[in-house]
């Protein structure tokens, strides 16, 4: 039977967690972040443009104000935390338009399933509504594909020549 190689143990130094403490513990910071994002959606969805808002907003400006400033100082707690066991947040790794672009192509779904051949899951489609309905699937598709296109040619132009400086 061939020998295995030993494990490599890593010094640990007093107060540190193990590895998959550690993980654990970047892991919840991050969750912890994304549920404070989603606080912040929240709470500025009054400025929306969105014809389908979710939230009523039942607060101030004011109260508003001191809400993100908790927050804020959470989110130090959060660095601090990290810092302890001498960790950091690992950089962005997803460009925003590649997310715009998959987002888009999602639209592009929904868009396609509005088609009265997939509606007919919902009962067949009135003869006399068919016409009305291919028309908004295509004035729905030719903005998605408008800014589809703006996404892929000028905001990636614009990454580009970023890249050469």
């Amino acid at each position: 039977m061939p020998e295995s190689e030993p494990a490599i143990e890593r010094t640990r130094f007093p107060g540190e967690l193990n590895d998959a403490q550690q993980r654990r513990l970047s892991i919840t910071c991050k969750y912890i972040d994304q549920l404070l994002c989603d606080m912040e959606h929240a709470l500025h969805s009054a400025t929306s443009q969105s014809p389908f808002p979710r939230y009523v907003i039942d607060i101030t400006p004011a109260q508003a104000r001191v809400i993100e400033d908790h927050i804020s100082r959470l989110r130090s707690q959060l660095l601090r935390t990290l810092a302890w066991q001498h960790m950091r947040p690992e950089p962005p790794e997803i460009p925003v338009t590649q997310s715009l672009l998959t987002d888009l192509a999602f639209v592009d779904i929904a868009i396609e399933e509005l088609k009265p051949r997939h509606m007919r899951g919902c009962g067949a489609v009135p003869e006399d509504a068919v016409e009305g309905l291919n028309e908004v699937i295509n004035e729905l598709r030719s903005m998605a594909g408008s800014m589809e296109r703006y996404v892929r040619e000028e905001l990636s132009a614009a990454h580009e020549s970023k890249e050469k400086l």
